[in-house]
């Protein structure tokens, strides 16, 4: 998992900014990777955004020191919208199928999170949003 972290600023500051800096700031460029996940930190909410595209393998959310918990959802709780092709995610080991513009609501305390795609020549796209519970 690449995770970057984006930190406050405080508003006065940012009056200040020319545009290259208010897009390095608050720009996500890229969100998706193959067989990657690519999350966003923020700061200013505690929010986790960006996106996972399974291509050639099943990808999880991994434990991270970043969040300071046994688990990613530990403490929080996660929306998942499927933008790409057909797959599934599967949770605490019950899988459930994924189509294109489905979503999907995973609350605190599910301990393994794990996404796939169904055809790796049209791969599923999950944008996610994370925040805490």
């Amino acid at each position: 998992m690449k995770l970057d972290i984006r930190y406050n600023n405080h508003p006065e500051d940012s009056k200040a900014y020319d545009t290259n800096t208010l897009r390095s700031r608050y720009l996500i460029e890229k969100i998706f990777g193959k067989d990657e996940i690519l999350f966003t930190y923020s700061h200013h909410d505690r929010i986790i955004a960006g996106g996972i595209m399974p291509v050639e393998k099943e990808v999880s959310l991994p434990v991270t020191k970043d969040l300071g918990t046994e688990f990613f959802l530990e403490r929080r709780e996660l929306g998942v919208i499927n933008i790409g092709g057909d797959g599934y995610i599967k949770l605490d080991g019950k899988k459930y199928d994924m189509v294109s513009k489905d979503g999907i609501y995973v609350g605190r305390g599910v301990k393994l999170v794990s996404f796939g795609s169904k055809d790796p020549k049209h791969p599923a796209k999950y944008y996610i949003n994370s925040a805490p519970a």
